[in-house]
């Protein structure tokens, strides 16, 4: 239960408000400051707690909230139980992150028929929706805008299905008469408006997904990471403030062009090694690091010979000092001293008789018995 509820001193000034009654402007202030209402001004207040509250029978609440809808301060649900008070953030502004967040979390208490019971409600959701896009919100803002969007997306699709349904049976039925019916007794097809409709016109697209197309060019190139890559609305944050001192958008999407590049040639892409978004921006210095990868001083570093050592020292055995060739401080081996009448290979001329070897294993006896010319 709330404790207070604020109202606009623009009340008395406003021109629908100064042609109501009494019994209007009391009813009207009545919603705005009651304790059965809620941050959204959407809650539900049935007719007999009006009557009881304020003292008046049935008929005359009726009245007085038909009065009020004539003047769309106020709608109530074609059941009764729901209201929505159309300006009700008029007068009660947010004024801070925790109170916007607490309205978001409302919309989720809501029916998800609500677009069915109180479509007038959509309005004022939709309202608080774009405030929360608008501003910087906390970290809690985007999730429950997540939320919201996942939850009317879904009833959304729910709806379009059975219309759906309905549209087929309707085409069904007509199918059917015109057996029946003669073609000049046929009516004009119309239009069926509310099949199109959506439940909620301001969930149709993802309001708080607004980012400009550069910085979403540039969240979608950025090297993937171990876990969560970081908020992306702080780093829009961010973004914006590395705009601020004097970087274009292309020169912020070629360097995390190079910083991925450099992440896949190092191989921290896919691990905890990469950094997140917002560590990212916040030093300056990582925007202006050409992300280029030192070869020589890694294999200097880690201890492990060059491609060109390692391929001289497994061929040390049959390569000739001299001078330099096609290795460092060896000879030019020539293919041709393989056939000059010496031996390239450290090893002792088979004798006639011995046994012949292959692969590292004495071959088969007939094979082995064979005499060979010296």
């Amino acid at each position: 239960m709330r404790e207070f509820g604020k109202v606009s001193a623009r009340f008395w000034v406003d021109s629908e408000m100064e042609t109501l009654s009494d019994d209007g402007k009391l009813l009207a202030l009545y919603l705005l400051t009651t304790h059965h209402g809620n941050l959204l001004g959407i809650f539900r207040m049935p007719m007999g707690y009006i009557a009881t509250d304020l003292k008046w029978d049935m008929e005359k609440t009726i009245q007085t909230f038909d009065e009020l809808e004539t003047k769309r301060f106020a709608k109530r649900s074609s059941n009764g139980d729901l209201i929505v008070i159309n300006n009700y953030t008029k007068h009660n502004r947010t004024e801070n992150n925790r109170q916007l967040d607490a309205r978001l979390r409302l919309v989720l208490t809501l029916p998800e028929n609500l677009d069915d019971l109180l479509p007038e409600a959509a309005n004022v959701i939709d309202g608080i929706i774009q405030k929360a896009c608008a501003g910087e919100g906390s970290s809690e803002t985007e999730q429950l805008l997540e939320q919201i969007h996942t939850r009317y997306m879904q009833r959304e699709e729910k709806v379009r299905l059975e219309k759906r349904e309905e549209r087929r049976e309707k085409r069904e039925e007509r199918s059917i008469d015109k057996t029946y019916v003669r073609s000049d007794d046929q009516t004009t097809k119309r239009h069926d408006s509310s099949a199109e409709s959506s439940p909620l016109p301001m969930l149709k697209t993802k309001p708080y997904d607004s980012y400009p197309e550069d910085f979403i060019e540039w969240w979608n190139q950025y090297p993937k990471r171990e876990g969560d890559k970081g908020h992306k609305k702080q780093t829009f944050g961010k973004y914006k403030k590395r705009l601020a001192d004097g970087h274009s958008p292309e020169s912020l999407l070629a360097n995390i062009l190079n910083y991925a590049r450099y992440c896949d040639e190092t191989g921290a892409t896919g691990t905890q090694y990469v950094k997140t978004t917002v560590v990212y921006l916040n030093n300056p210095d990582n925007l202006t690091n050409q992300w280029t990868v030192n070869y020589e001083a890694r294999q200097r570093h880690s201890g492990k010979l060059s491609l060109v050592e390692q391929v001289e020292q497994a061929n040390a055995h049959i390569l000739q000092p001299g001078s330099p060739g096609a290795f460092s401080g060896t000879k030019a081996f020539s293919g041709t001293e393989a056939f000059s009448g010496g031996n390239i290979y450290d090893v002792e001329s088979e004798r006639s008789g011995d046994a012949v070897f292959d692969h590292d294993c004495p071959v088969r006896p007939e094979v082995d018995q064979c005499l060979r010319s010296g």
